[in-house]
């Protein structure tokens, strides 16, 4: 059974305190007692009283030691549980639970009991203000996509958050900073982040940079703005750590590289027809002012072709820019059997003219609900470049059908072509994206049809995508949602 919890170490200190105190005052009283009245030290009746005097000195020291060591014993156990809440369990067991441990009792440290309690539920409010707040931290922290780290004066990693160890941290890195055996030196190598992180730590001088770097999560480099900041003392202004910030900016720079790409594109095929139309209208005007008509035909024919060629990248610019810019169209349910028989009726000139056959399927699906006026766009795009791309004599194949999982209608469209390798069929969506551009040109194309289709396809909530092996055509496939308007009728 535990002991009960006593101060000894007091007790004893009142005890032999006050024992002393009683025993000098006693031996002093008899001295003084012996100016008055003469009496034999060393006879028996006086001896007695001297050891009367002991006892009865020792005996009132305890009680008094005990007396003021009992109130204190309260005080120690408070003190204890605010300060060392496991040594009071391993010294006061269970005998006093906290609720009355802390009951205000009238005593003789009243007034020291009542500054402890106060002392406490201060410090109660404080830790939970602490803990709400740690609890916070963390969150943010946590779901933070950004990397956070705390460096200490030595270089090692104090803190770092899960954004920071998914780029940069491996599970043996991670064990190394639970030990306190992990410096930033081991996980990052930029010479130009190092250097601002000790500048920091040395001088106090933070800083901002970017920097392309290789993560643990990404194949290809992502671009980062890392900032930098000292962690000084508040008080005493000392510098007593570093904190860095690595904020992943790859879409912007990749938004960014994607319009600068788009119009130096933009720029070139805009530039290309129009420099052979300067060119052909140059000459066309030397011969007409010379009286030479001979070529006029050729001439003009050519500047047509280009202006032909100027207007529908102008118009396929215009319909890219609708499409990001502008809400969905007007939804209809819509009979493909109509849709894709009329799209078919306006190619049929450019098919007979490479001899390709057209064909279409319709399996168990009758209607889609969508945009028809895009939809078309669709068909015209993805058809078109397959007649424009199929070997003369060949043929093309429209399928619409539902999906495996009959949650999604599908389309294909099939040629047997040349096709498409495997290094172009990730990008071939891409706006100005050319698999041989020597050949686009050739057959007329702006570009932009396939960025297009993927655009309308997407508005329609649907994913697109291509299957293609060199030699051996491709397949064009868009997959919409198999939805149907009830208030509407194809």
């Amino acid at each position: 059974m535990k002991k009960r919890f006593f101060p000894w170490r007091l007790f004893w200190n009142f005890f032999w305190s006050l024992w002393g105190l009683m025993s000098l005052l006693g031996l002093f009283c008899l001295y003084v007692a012996s100016l008055r009245v003469p009496f034999d030290f060393w006879a028996a009746p006086t001896l007695s009283v001297i050891a009367l005097i002991t006892l009865s000195s020792l005996l009132v020291a305890a009680i008094m030691a005990y007396r003021f060591s009992i109130p204190l014993r309260r005080v120690i156990l408070k003190a204890l549980r605010m300060s060392n809440k496991q040594l009071y369990f391993q010294l006061s067991g269970t005998e006093l639970d906290e609720e009355t441990l802390f009951k205000s009792e009238p005593g003789e440290y009243f007034e020291l009991e009542q500054a402890l309690d106060q002392i406490r539920r201060k410090m109660k409010k404080r830790r939970e203000q602490l803990a709400h707040e740690r609890e916070e931290s963390q969150a943010i922290m946590t779901s933070m996509e950004d990397g956070v780290f705390n460096i200490s004066p030595e270089g090692n990693l104090v803190y770092f958050n899960s954004g920071f160890a998914t780029h940069f941290l491996t599970r043996d890195q991670i064990q190394l900073q639970q030990e306190g055996r992990l410096a930033l030196v081991q996980v990052l190598r930029d010479t130009e982040i190092l250097n601002t992180v000790e500048r920091a730590l040395r001088e106090g001088k933070g800083g901002t940079m970017i920097r392309r770097m290789m993560t643990l999560m990404n194949e290809h480099p992502r671009d980062f703005t890392v900032s930098v900041s000292p962690l000084r003392d508040p008080k005493t202004k000392e510098i007593y750590g570093a904190l860095g910030l690595f904020h992943d900016v790859s879409p912007v720079k990749q938004a960014e590289r994607i319009r600068m790409e788009f119009v130096e594109n933009a720029s070139h095929e805009l530039r290309t027809p129009l420099t052979s139309v300067k060119g052909y209208l140059e000459t066309f005007k030397e011969d007409f002012y010379a009286g030479r008509y001979d070529e006029a035909k050729v001439f003009l024919n050519v500047v047509t072709k280009n202006v032909d060629r100027l207007m529908a990248l102008v118009n396929d610019l215009l319909t890219i820019s609708t499409l990001e810019n502008s809400a969905a169209g007007d939804f209809e349910n819509i009979a493909l059997d109509r849709l894709t028989s009329d799209v078919l009726d306006r190619l049929s000139g450019l098919a007979s003219d490479k001899k390709v056959m057209l064909s279409y399927q319709i399996r168990e699906v009758s209607a889609l609900y969508g945009d028809i006026r895009r939809l078309e766009q669709v068909l015209e795009n993805l058809i078109g470049n397959a007649i424009k791309y199929a070997h003369i004599g060949g043929r093309v194949e429209v399928i619409w059908e539902p999906s495996p999982a009959g949650s999604e209608i599908s389309l294909t469209v099939k040629d047997y072509g040349p096709g498409i390798s495997q290094e172009h069929q990730a990008r071939i969506f891409e706006r100005f994206y050319r698999v041989d551009k020597a050949r686009s040109r050739e057959v007329g194309g702006t570009g932009l049809g396939l960025a297009i289709v993927k655009h309308i396809v997407q508005s329609h909530g649907g994913t697109v995508g291509v299957r293609s092996h060199p030699g051996q055509g491709s397949e064009f496939w868009c997959l919409f949602p198999h939805r149907v308007n009830p208030y509407s009728s194809p």
